[in-house]
């Protein structure tokens, strides 16, 4: 038998045979290769994991932005609805004095006769706008001209700086009366050009979203009342009676009276005026069934629609506190915008107060009794939940331009004067009141 040859080897103190020699070697280079293919596998398992955290990361951003500018956008239309009911406003949208007007007559239109609600400005651009800023809150702008882009504003080191601008579209073809349209448009970016085409961009850093809400107008005085002057309980004049003046022929037919009492006296034809050719006693509806059968809930509701508390909290009314004298806080409150005021009886008006315009009148309900000892000139509807007596004495003129409602009794002393005015009734009608969402009309 032929036995292999062996070669020494060094450096070992033993000697292998070349075969295997190279099959050692090949193992090595075999173990090399599957240990290289592992962590290759294991590099991208790692990549993979780790493209999935950043793509999850990038989702997660997404769904930030995307709800933050949601958020902001339903902000713009909640802000917008609560400025339509706001008093006068400045530039900035704060509360300003006599000089400037409300954000509701700034931006919208109101057609007494039709209640047809329309924007000012019809080139569907915002009129508004509204940046958060993390110092101040919201920073916002109400111009009372034509509105402009917003210079970029400091940006923020950290934070986001969402912003919001308000729109109201032209009216839409066969929309109800007394609908407006509210539009919000929000970014997460202090400046709304931001946003715009980021849904087309793979690594944006902004969001936009777009809220529309309708609102409904609220009619401070459901059912106008037809007379100048309605009296629930008994009426007492001085001898000087009462002036009652009525001389439209469109609604009221002159009408100058409507009252539960029977008999009245003092009520003197000289001081009171209807349509020309009607005497005055035809003028008159005495002893009403219907006001002697109302309650004190039913006859409210009879004019206004809603129980007398739904009432008083309704967005646009205000609430006023009196001291000894209401008339000069009820000429404060006019002056900033206030046409819609609930007073807590008993009240006392003491001094000349001017409230109302006839383009603008005042609605004032007073919860309780009143006693006015001057000479009021009222443009507006003066609602009395309880006894009211008024006396002038000063030698002015005492006018109330509209209507004058009174639950329990009336007593008159001096001159004093009611002139009805069906423009007046139709303000307060159809251009006033509070503007409240329309349920369903959320879109986004």
């Amino acid at each position: 038998m032929i036995r292999p040859k062996l070669t020494p080897q060094t450096g070992s103190g033993k000697t292998w045979p070349k075969q295997t020699r190279r099959a050692t070697q090949q193992s090595g280079a075999a173990t090399l290769v599957v240990v290289m293919v592992l962590f290759l596998i294991m590099a991208m398992m790692a990549a993979f994991a780790n493209r999935n955290m950043v793509f999850e990361q990038r989702i997660a951003s997404n769904y930030y932005r995307s709800g933050l500018a949601l958020e902001t956008a339903e902000a713009g239309a909640e802000w917008a609805l609560a400025m339509l009911n706001s008093d006068a406003i400045n530039a900035a949208c704060l509360p300003d004095g006599p000089t400037s007007n409300s954000f509701r007559e700034r931006y919208l239109s109101i057609a007494a006769t039709s209640r047809w609600v329309s924007p000012i400005r019809l080139d569907n651009k915002p009129v508004a706008d509204c940046v958060r800023s993390e110092a101040q809150g919201w920073v916002c702008r109400c111009p009372s001209t034509a509105w402009t882009a917003p210079t970029t504003p400091p940006a923020a080191a950290a934070n986001m700086q969402p912003s919001f601008q308000v729109t109201f579209p032209k009216p839409i073809v066969g929309n109800r009366p007394g609908i407006v349209r509210i539009i919000a448009t929000a970014c997460t970016s202090s400046s709304l050009s931001d946003c715009e085409g980021v849904e087309l961009a793979r690594d944006a850093i902004a969001s936009q979203s777009v809220v529309s809400v309708d609102a409904a107008l609220l009619s401070a005085l459901k059912m106008p009342p037809p007379v100048p002057l309605t009296v629930k309980g008994e009426i007492k004049l001085d001898a000087n009676g009462i002036g009652l003046h009525n001389s439209d022929p469109k609604t009221s037919q002159g009408l100058l009276l409507q009252t539960g009492d029977a008999s009245i006296p003092n009520l003197l034809d000289s001081r009171l005026e209807s349509l020309p050719g009607t005497p005055a006693d035809l003028a008159l509806i005495k002893s009403d069934p219907q006001l002697q059968a109302a309650d004190a809930a039913k006859m409210f509701a009879m004019f206004f629609g809603m129980p007398a508390a739904e009432y008083s909290r309704q967005p646009a009314m205000r609430r006023i506190q009196c001291a000894a004298d209401c008339g000069p806080s009820l000429a404060a409150a006019y002056a900033r915008g206030v046409r819609l005021v609930w007073l807590e009886g008993p009240v006392s008006i003491n001094t000349t107060t001017v409230l109302g315009a006839p383009n603008s009148p005042m609605l004032v309900i007073v919860n309780g009794a009143l006693n006015i000892d001057a000479a009021l000139q009222m443009q507006g509807l003066l609602y009395v939940r309880g006894n009211a007596s008024w006396s002038n004495t000063s030698g002015l003129q005492a006018l109330l331009t509209g209507a004058l409602v009174v639950e329990g009794d009336l007593s008159i002393a001096g001159m004093v004067d009611l002139w009805y005015r069906w423009e007046v009734m139709e303000q307060l009608k159809n251009a006033s009141g509070s503007f409240v969402r329309v349920p369903g009309s959320w879109w986004n």
